[in-house]
């Protein structure tokens, strides 16, 4: 870990300093003649929950895409947790500690739940070529641990009634919980989410609201994509604002919830 430490005295939750676990530094991303990112620098602080806000279009789910791998930037730097990651693909990302989840869900639906989570522990696997093939005593040991980790992860996400159907015959707000299960079997330290309350009911939210929490308090960082602005303002510590690939606003929730900048852009002059 870096030395390098955010200042966090305008979060909403009672924080002294707290390392910066991501850093990046004058992102620029376009597609032919649009710039979808220009110019993004942002520190997050580990065991964090920092919100990426912005209307349609903003860029923040290609900030996310740069974040995780998926895209290289055209200029800038990334750092997490004193690696550089310019030039790192997604899954070499994921063994470091960086996972991710989807705006469009990719899950394997035609596997059951519990094997679309046990698909997420394969950067843990510790056991030889051979094994795979004959299914030794070793194949036969991980495979239980990883089931064994992926109903825990089930239970945690309130998914363990539904283990064993198809991933594919789960609703909607279901499925999107399941990516996040699948997404914690590589261990993150860092987990970006993108539009995680998207299709999910009343209820669903607030489970969702209160494993967030929890991540937070057993010290992984998340970051979160999110267009629903009540679980935002309920669960973000700081919150970054992009419009039309820029950065707008970064500040807490209340900072946020009263910059006229943000009103106008965003949150509608009504919001309250």
């Amino acid at each position: 870990m870096t030395a390098d430490t955010l200042s966090t005295k305008n979060s909403p939750y009672p924080s002294t300093d707290a390392a910066v676990l991501f850093r990046a530094e004058g992102l620029h991303k376009s597609f032919g003649g649009v710039r979808a990112v220009r110019d993004i620098s942002l520190a997050i602080p580990a065991g964090t929950v920092f919100a990426i806000i912005g209307p349609n279009g903003a860029g923040k789910s290609t900030l996310l895409n740069l974040m995780s791998g998926i895209y290289q930037p055209d200029a800038g730097s990334m750092v997490f947790d004193g690696i550089d990651l310019v030039g790192l693909p997604a899954h070499r990302r994921v063994r470091y500690g960086l996972a991710r989840t989807f705006q469009k869900i990719r899950l394997f639906k035609q596997l059951s739940v519990i094997d679309n989570v046990v698909a997420g522990f394969h950067i843990h696997h510790d056991i030889p070529a051979w094994q795979y093939v004959l299914h030794g005593s070793a194949f036969r040991r991980d495979h239980a641990r990883c089931r064994d980790e992926a109903e825990k992860l089930l239970a945690f996400i309130g998914l363990d009634k539904r283990a064993h159907l198809l991933a594919g015959s789960l609703s909607y707000g279901e499925q999107r919980m399941l990516e996040i299960a699948r997404a914690l079997a590589t261990t993150p330290r860092l987990l970006l989410v993108d539009e995680p309350a998207a299709g999910l009911n009343a209820a669903e939210v607030e489970t969702l609201l209160d494993r967030v929490g929890m991540l937070r308090v057993q010290g992984v960082t998340v970051v979160v994509v999110e267009h629903n602005m009540d679980l935002v303002m309920k669960v973000a510590d700081r919150v970054l604002v992009m419009d039309y690939g820029q950065y707008l606003f970064e500040g807490s929730r209340a900072e946020v919830q009263a910059h006229p900048a943000v009103i106008a852009a965003y949150l509608g002059a009504d919001f309250q």
